[in-house]
């Protein structure tokens, strides 16, 4: 699988080479929420706890390619925070997950303004906490390094140079770095405003 995605990935590049000309690079910020996939029974917590999104931002670069008429490459490389935020007897608990990631993504453009997306990401852990009234925990070492994932998106160009971006970022790798530990991936949604040069 990794194999194919490589060799799509290449072929796209060397397609955009004949348009490198239109290539064009970028800067993007925004807010994200980040949740899990299990619910907080099946993170062996009890379910009178009430699972919520954690806040967080985003921010990086990114490249612009078109390879057809309707079709763009598009590159990033971001920090992103992701988590997810647990309540339970009035005490509120946060799992801080912060990753270096970067996509490779193609989108389909329905008109100059508007397009849809899809691709894989990797990520890399560039820090992990765990927050609670009781103080703060480092547990990167409790996690995985890295993290595969697919983004589904959609994006707006206004004015040619702003790129106004909501995106859906699906985890495929567990969070935690343990035999035993329950299956938790991230989810995490994100809306951005990015200016591309």
């Amino acid at each position: 699988m990794k194999k194919i995605v490589f060799v799509v990935l290449a072929l796209v590049l060397i397609a955009g080479m004949v348009q490198a000309q239109d290539m064009r690079f970028g800067a993007k910020a925004g807010l994200t929420l980040g949740n899990v996939n299990k619910d907080v029974e099946d993170m062996g917590m009890p379910s009178e706890a009430d699972k919520k999104m954690r806040m967080g931002l985003t921010f990086g670069a990114m490249m612009h390619m078109p390879v057809s008429d309707n079709m763009v490459f598009i590159g990033e490389g971001a920090y992103i925070q992701k988590g997810v935020k647990i309540e339970f007897l009035g005490h509120e608990s946060i799992m801080k997950l912060d990753y270096l990631q970067f996509d490779a993504l193609m989108k389909y453009a329905f008109a100059d303004a508007f397009g849809v997306y899809a691709g894989p990401g990797f990520g890399f852990v560039m820090a992990a906490e765990e927050e609670s009234p009781a103080g703060s925990d480092d547990i990167k070492d409790f996690v995985k390094s890295t993290e595969f994932s697919l983004n589904f998106g959609a994006q707006f160009m206004a004015m040619e140079n702003i790129v106004i971006d909501a995106r859906y970022n699906m985890g495929l790798t567990d969070i935690p770095d343990e035999e035993d530990a329950p299956e938790i991936k991230s989810r995490t949604m994100s809306l951005t405003v990015g200016y591309l040069f």
